[in-house]
C-alpha cells in the first residue's frame, strides 16, 4: 500500500490545481480588488488552503469543480488524506491531484459521489452540493430544521440537499440573495473562499476548547496494569485526533486509543494528552512489582512493526531569534557528530539561545508516521537544560501545517541531577511528507536521536488543527501608553449599588490609607458600562445615557473629584474615561423608532430579512454613538479625557447575520474619531484571535478565574499565555462576594498571587472587574482582611505587592472552608 500512497500524494496539488512551489509567498491577485471575498481570500492563500488560477489571478468568479471543493473542505477542517486498498471512485485514481483528501472525506462519510462509482470530480460543484457537504461533515442537531418560506426557490432544493440548506442558513455560511437559495447554481471560487473563511474561524475556536477540562492529573500503576486516559474531548463534529506524548518510553506502552499499559519495573514519567490545540500532563508513577503481565494483548490491534523513516530523509535547523555570534559559538564548540541529529551516535548537539529551534524534517516522498522522538539533556552544572516541551505540526505539502501536539516533562531547570529524557509523541497513523519540531532555548539545549517512525496501517484518516492557529505572533502583552489600570464601572440600575457618588469614586482615583490620607494614584481610566439587564430598546438606551449623564452621579461625580484632587492634592491630571455602547441584541423584534413617527427597528429579522436587521442593528448603534458624542461633548467635562469606546458583548457570534459587519463599522465610527475600540471577551469566547479584524484597537481576556466550579489550576497561565500569543491586555476579578466569603476571598488572593508569578505587575495593562463597588466598600471596612484587598491592589499597582502570609496557596484551590449563605452584591456578570 505504501507505493500507492507515495504516488498519489507527490502528486497532490494545492487547491485550485496551482502548484505549492509557484504559489508567491505573498499572494498578489489582480482581480480581486473590491471583491466580497477579497480580504477572506489573501488570508487563506497566506495560510496555503487556497491559490490562484495563476500567480497573478484568482479566478473569483469562476466555478469550482467538485474535486477541488472536497480539497478546500478537508484543509479547513483539518482531514488528513487517506488511502484506502483500491480508489473509491472510478475518476479520481490514486494518481489524481487531491485523491488523498477526497478519499478522506469519502471514508468519513461526507462525499458519497454520483451513485455511479463516479465522483464527478471535474464537474462543478453545486451550491446545494456545498451544503450537502458542509452539513454531513459538521451537522448539530441543535439547529432549525426547517425553513418553510425563507427562500423563493425552496422547490428547487432538492429532497436529498433540503437538511443541508437548512444547516448552512442556520450557520449563516451561505444564505444567496434577493430572497434566494440558487441551489442549482455552481459555486463560484468566490463564495468557496467566504465559506472556507468561516469554517476556519469556526474550527479555529474548536481547536481551542478541543478539551473542555486541561488541569494536570496524577494516575499510580501497578506493574503490567493498564488504564485508560483518553480525554473528554470536546462534543463536536469531526473532533481531533489525539496524540500522547511521554517524556520516557520505558513506562510502558501507549495505544492509539489511549490505554496505557505498565511496564514491569518501577518508573516514572509524564505523558502529555493532545487533543485540537489543548493539552494536559498525566503525571505517572508505575509501582514494581512482580505480578505476570495479563494485558499483552491490549495493542494486538496496533501491533504491526514500526520502522525509521529517517533515512535518507533531510532536515533544516531554523532559529527562532537569529544571532550570528551565537550561531558561531555553538557551531565551534557543540556542533554535533557529521551524521547530524539524525544520527544513533552518542555525541549531542547543542543550541544556544536564540529563543528556540524549528526543525523541518523532509521525509522525500509520503510516508506514514506514527511516532517522533527526539532525546535532550539536563547537566545544571554545566549550564545545560531540557527545553520545556517539544511541539510537532505535520504538513502533506509543505504549505499547509497541522499541528499535531506536543511532549511536556516536569524536570525542575534548577535539578542538578544529570539526566536525560526522551521526548517522544505517539498518534494513530498520519500521511505526510515533511515534519516540523520546535522547542524553546533558554541558554544551553542539548540534542540527539532524531527519529520518525511509521509504516503502519492507517485505518481512518487523522482529524489535525491546522498550525497556523498555535502561532505565537511574539508580541507579547499589551501595553497602552498612560494606561495602566482600568475600572469597570457598572451603572444603570442595581440602585445605590449603581450609583457612584463622588465619594465613591475618590478611594478609586486616589489611594487612601486607614486613616484617610490619600498616599497616590489608584485606577488611572474608568470604563463605564451598563448592567446587563438595561433594556434593549431606544427608551432603555436613552435612560441609560440619562442616567450616565446625571448630574452629581457617575461621570458628573467622578469630575468633581479630579478637579478636588487636582486643587488639593499631588494627585494631577486627567482621569481617562472610556464609554461603551450597548449591544444591539439580535433577538430583540422592537428596538422603537429612530425619529418622530418612524417605524420601529427590528433587530430578529422576524419582520424584515436577515439582511435589513443586520443594518436596522448598526442603524441604532449609529444614533446611541452620536447621542452619546454629542452629550459628552455638551456636559463640559473638563478634568475627564475620553480615550475609547467599549463594545459590550464578549464573544463574536458568527452564527448572527451580519455579526462582524456590524462591529467593523462600529470600528469605524469609533476611530473615525480618533478614538480607540475597546474590548473585552471572555475566556474561550470567539474572536480574541482575529480581533484586529474586526477593528479592535486594544483587547484585553478574562481568565475568568474568579468563578464558583472551582477553576483549573492552570488557567491564569493559560490566559496569560494566549494575551502574549495574540498582544492582549488581562482583566483580573472579583466583586462582592470577598466582602463576606472565605472561598471567594482565597479565591481573589490565588488569582493575584498567581499573576504576580506570571509577571502581570509589570509592562500590561490590566482591567478590573470588581462588581458593583466591591473596592469601595472594602476601602470602608472595618475588618482587617477585608480591607486588605483594597491596600494590597494598591500596592500592586505601585509595584510593591507580595504574597501576604496566610493567603491559600494555590495547591489547593477548590478547598476552602465550607461556604455559607452570604450577603450578594447582587451582580451577575454579563
Amino acid at each position: 500500500m505504501i507505493f500507492r500512497i507515495t504516488t498519489f500524494l507527490l502528486l497532490l496539488s494545492l487547491i485550485f490545481t496551482l502548484p505549492a512551489q509557484a504559489q508567491p509567498a505573498s499572494p498578489a491577485f489582480q482581480d480581486i480588488t473590491g471583491s466580497f471575498a477579497e480580504k477572506a481570500i489573501l488570508e487563506l492563500a497566506q495560510q496555503g488552503i487556497i491559490s490562484g488560477i495563476n500567480p497573478v489571478e484568482f479566478g473569483p468568479e469562476q466555478s469550482l469543480t467538485r474535486r477541488d471543493f472536497a480539497v478546500l473542505l478537508a484543509k479547513v477542517l483539518g482531514i488528513q488524506p487517506f488511502a484506502p486498498l483500491k480508489p473509491t471512485f472510478s475518476d479520481v485514481p490514486f494518481d489524481a491531484p487531491g485523491a488523498g483528501y477526497v478519499e478522506a472525506l469519502a471514508k468519513l462519510g461526507v462525499w458519497h459521489g454520483e451513485g455511479d462509482g463516479r465522483l464527478g470530480a471535474d464537474e462543478p460543484v453545486l451550491r446545494q452540493d456545498a451544503a450537502v457537504m458542509l452539513y454531513r461533515a459538521l451537522e448539530e442537531q441543535s439547529l432549525s430544521s426547517s425553513l418553510d418560506g425563507r427562500y423563493l426557490d425552496w422547490g428547487q432544493i432538492s429532497p436529498y440537499a433540503e437538511a443541508g440548506v437548512v444547516y448552512v442558513t442556520g450557520r449563516g455560511w451561505m444564505r444567496g440573495s434577493d430572497g434566494c437559495f440558487f441551489p442549482l447554481r455552481e459555486l463560484t471560487r468566490a463564495e468557496a473562499a467566504m465559506i472556507a473563511n468561516q469554517l476556519v474561524i469556526m474550527r479555529k475556536g474548536q481547536a481551542l476548547t478541543a478539551i473542555p477540562v486541561v488541569s494536570s492529573r496524577k494516575l499510580e500503576l501497578k506493574a503490567g496494569e493498564a488504564m485508560h486516559i483518553a480525554p473528554e474531548t470536546a462534543l463536536i463534529p469531526l473532533a481531533f485526533t489525539t496524540a500522547y506524548g511521554v517524556d520516557d518510553p520505558s513506562l510502558g506502552a501507549l495505544s492509539n486509543d489511549g490505554i496505557i499499559t505498565a511496564g514491569k519495573q518501577a518508573a516514572s514519567a509524564t505523558i502529555t494528552v493532545n487533543a485540537g490545540l489543548n493539552s494536559y500532563e498525566v503525571i505517572t508513577s508505575v509501582r514494581a512489582s512482580q505480578a505476570e503481565n495479563k494485558n499483552e494483548g491490549v495493542f494486538a490491534e496496533n501491533s504491526q512493526p514500526e520502522k525509521e523513516l529517517t533515512t535518507g530523509a533531510s532536515y533544516q535547523v531554523e532559529q527562532l531569534a537569529p544571532d550570528l555570534g551565537f550561531q558561531e559559538k555553538e557551531y565551534k564548540s557543540y556542533s554535533g557528530p557529521v551524521e547530524g541529529l539524525t544520527s544513533q551516535g552518542q555525541a549531542w548537539t547543542g543550541f544556544l539561545r536564540q529563543q528556540g529551534r524549528e526543525i523541518t524534517v523532509d521525509l522525500k516522498t509520503a510516508q506514514v508516521v506514527s511516532s517522533i522522538s527526539l532525546e535532550f539533556l539536563q547537566d545544571a552544572a554545566s549550564g545545560i537544560s531540557l527545553p520545556g516541551f517539544l511541539k510537532a505540526v505535520v504538513s502533506p505539502d509543505g504549505k499547509s501545517w497541522y499541528h499535531l501536539g506536543q511532549v511536556s516533562h516536569n524536570v525542575d531547570p534548577a535539578d542538578t541531577v544529570v539526566q536525560t529524557k526522551n521526548l517522544t509523541l505517539s498518534f494513530a497513523p498520519v500521511i505526510t511528507r515533511y515534519i516540523k519540531l520546535s522547542f524553546p532555548v533558554n541558554s544551553w539545549v542539548f540534542a540527539r536521536h532524531l527519529s520518525v517512525r511509521g509504516g503502519r496501517r492507517v485505518d481512518s484518516p487523522a482529524v489535525l488543527a491546522p498550525a497556523g492557529y498555535a502561532v505565537p505572533s511574539g508580541e507579547g502583552f499589551l501595553n497602552v501608553p498612560d494606561m495602566n489600570n482600568i475600572l469597570l464601572v457598572y451603572t444603570g440600575g442595581n440602585g445605590d449599588d449603581g450609583t457612584w457618588k463622588s465619594n465613591d469614586f475618590q478611594p478609586m482615583v486616589a489611594y487612601q490609607d486607614s486613616k484617610w490620607v490619600i498616599r497616590g494614584r489608584l485606577f488611572d481610566t474608568m470604563l463605564f458600562l451598563p448592567y446587563a439587564d438595561v433594556p434593549c430598546t431606544r427608551d432603555g438606551w436613552n435612560a441609560y445615557l440619562d442616567d450616565l449623564f446625571k448630574e452629581g452621579a457617575q461621570l458628573s461625580a467622578l469630575d468633581e473629584v479630579v478637579g478636588r484632587l487636582n486643587e488639593n492634592t499631588a494627585i494631577t491630571g486627567k482621569e481617562k474615561v472610556i464609554l461603551t455602547i450597548p449591544y444591539p441584541d439580535p433577538k430583540q423584534q422592537d428596538f422603537g423608532a429612530l425619529e418622530e413617527g418612524g417605524a420601529t427597528l427590528d433587530f430578529s429579522g422576524s419582520v424584515d430579512s436577515g439582511e435589513q436587521a443586520a443594518v436596522s442593528r448598526l442603524k441604532a448603534v449609529r444614533w446611541f454613538y452620536d447621542s452619546l458624542i454629542s452629550r459628552w461633548k455638551m456636559a463640559g467635562l473638563n478634568n475627564l479625557e475620553l480615550s475609547g469606546i467599549y463594545w459590550y458583548s464578549e464573544t463574536i457570534d458568527q452564527t448572527v447575520n451580519g455579526e462582524k459587519e456590524l462591529v467593523q463599522g462600529t470600528a469605524r465610527l469609533v476611530r473615525g474619531d480618533g478614538l480607540e475600540f475597546f474590548w473585552i471577551p471572555y475566556h474561550g469566547s470567539r474572536g480574541y484571535e482575529d480581533w484586529r479584524s474586526y477593528g479592535f484597537t486594544r483587547v484585553f481576556l478574562q481568565p475568568n478565574f474568579y468563578s464558583v466550579d472551582s477553576p483549573p489550576e492552570e488557567r491564569m497561565d493559560r490566559t496569560a499565555d494566549l494575551a502574549r500569543r495574540y498582544n492582549l491586555g488581562m482583566e483580573l476579578e472579583c466583586d462582592g462576594n470577598i466582602l463576606y466569603n472565605r472561598y471567594y476571598y482565597d479565591l481573589f488572593y490565588r488569582q493575584l498571587n498567581r499573576a504576580k508569578r506570571l509577571g502581570l505587575d509589570q509592562d500590561i495593562t490590566l482591567a478590573w472587574y470588581a462588581g458593583s463597588k466591591a473596592l469601595v466598600k472594602a476601602a470602608a471596612s472595618s475588618s482587617l482582611k477585608v480591607r486588605a484587598v483594597y491596600d494590597d491592589i494598591y500596592s500592586w499597582i505601585n509595584g510593591t505587592y507580595a504574597a501576604p502570609a496566610g493567603t491559600v496557596p494555590e495547591e489547593s484551590v477548590g478547598a476552602a472552608g465550607g461556604q455559607v449563605e452570604t450577603e450578594s452584591d447582587g451582580l451577575s456578570r454579563k
